[in-house]
């Protein structure tokens, strides 16, 4: 587990997480009449913070997936004495439901840390982390605003949360997933179910089970993460209060009503992209606004650089050096397609490269070299033909990548060996 202390001086960034994590143990610890040494409380990590909760999660080891999705159990070595008390007890805010969506907060900051310093020049996943991080220092800071009333059980969102600006019926949907569980915690199901009986007949009106796409939508990106398509054993996810509350206030939507509209929009766009009908497609690809194409329609479109026809390749070609020439749409894009070259799917980095060639952008020639340096043979080549469509600095890049690799001893080049065989 990595502790907070080893990523002070790279990641000044978690100086504020690190803060909100100390506080929240002081606050726990004074409910229950503990004290903490000034030494001790300095270093700190998530994972003692995790353990601190421990109580919570003794009949959960074998409802896990793996070890690498299990919350820890096992006490931290030596963590007992740290507390001035005879007999360490566990934190706990006396509201279990509360407890139990620090735990999920706390362990998903564990998770987001080993994300850091491990990718290549691009490190774009290691800023998506960051990003995450920043969000979980805002949520443990609410939890430690609410430390005076956790006595006090609350009954609604608004009771725990509240939105920078006004956007009218999140936290009413909300209490709506929650009632009769309490606001903290909700089975993500549960929030499926509720989007569904409140959404799906009027969505079912544009396409049959798009209700449905919409709030999983939603829940992926609030998550931070992909759920499984099928039921998996154990129980299942839960969305956190804080979860909803610091997505939601990443949203542009005035409104929920507002985000359903504009995401059944999105979702739609993305599956006639999707489509094996030509005609689909290039309808789609023709009627596309600049606005809708976030980040699920600018993959898709990408994808169609690998997997479509002559015809619709080079729709998209014309479509992407047109939107591009519009400074938000090509920074939208540009953020996009460099994820994309970190993608675990060879075919993703594949469209990435050529959809960084279709808006010529400079900024993708570092990743873009690199690539032709370390990937498999079918990216090295999407790379390179990206170089070339990047202006006279791209051209220059792969002459330069050329000649390195022409110069590189051919030693296990077929006459090589021919020449030193007995």
């Amino acid at each position: 587990m990595a502790a907070l202390d080893d990523y002070r001086g790279q990641f000044p960034e978690l100086q504020g997480l690190e803060q909100e994590v100390v506080r929240l143990e002081s606050l726990l610890m004074q409910k229950q009449g503990l004290t903490r040494s000034r030494a001790s409380s300095l270093s700190i990590t998530v994972e003692h913070a995790l353990e601190s909760f421990s109580f919570l999660n003794e009949d959960e080891d074998e409802d896990n997936d793996g070890p690498g999705d299990r919350v820890p159990s096992s006490p931290v070595p030596g963590a007992e004495d740290t507390l001035d008390s005879p007999i360490a007890r566990p934190l706990s805010t006396e509201c279990p439901a509360l407890d139990t969506a620090l735990v999920q907060h706390l362990y998903h900051c564990s998770r987001l840390l080993l994300k850091l310093g491990i990718f290549g020049p691009l490190r774009c996943q290691e800023a998506w982390a960051l990003e995450r991080l920043l969000r979980e220092a805002r949520v443990l800071e609410a939890v430690c605003e609410l430390s005076r009333r956790w006595d006090i059980p609350a009954t609604s969102a608004q009771e725990v949360v509240q939105f920078s600006a006004s956007q009218p019926g999140f936290l009413t949907f909300w209490d709506q997933c929650t009632e009769g569980l309490g606001p903290f915690i909700c089975p993500v199901e549960r929030v499926l179910l509720t989007f569904c009986n409140q959404y799906g007949a009027r969505l079912s009106l544009r396409q049959p089970g798009l209700a449905e796409a919409v709030c999983v939508k939603f829940l992926e990106d609030a998550l931070g993460q992909k759920l499984p398509r099928r039921p998996q054993p154990g129980p299942g996810e839960q969305l956190t209060v804080f979860q909803f509350w610091s997505y939601v206030e990443t949203l542009d939507s005035p409104s929920m009503d507002a985000y359903v509209t504009e995401t059944a929009e999105e979702v739609l766009l993305v599956r006639n992209l999707n489509s094996d009908d030509q005609a689909v497609v290039l309808k789609a690809l023709r009627l596309a606004p600049e606005g809708r194409l976030r980040r699920d329609g600018l993959r898709a479109l990408s994808s169609l650089l690998v997997h479509g026809n002559n015809k619709v390749m080079a729709a998209v070609s014309t479509q992407l050096r047109s939107l591009s020439l519009g400074p938000a749409f090509r920074e939208r894009a540009l953020l996009c397609f460099l994820e994309q070259l970190e993608d675990e799917d060879v075919q993703m980095r594949v469209a990435g490269c050529l959809a960084l060639g279709c808006i010529k952008a400079p900024e993708g020639i570092e990743p873009l070299v690199y690539l032709c340096q370390t990937d498999t043979e079918v990216v090295r080549e999407a790379a390179r033909q990206s170089l070339q469509q990047c202006g006279e600095e791209g051209q220059s890049a792969h002459r330069r990548l050329e000649e390195s690799l022409d110069a590189l001893p051919r030693i296990f080049g077929p006459g090589s060996m021919a020449s030193t065989a007995f």
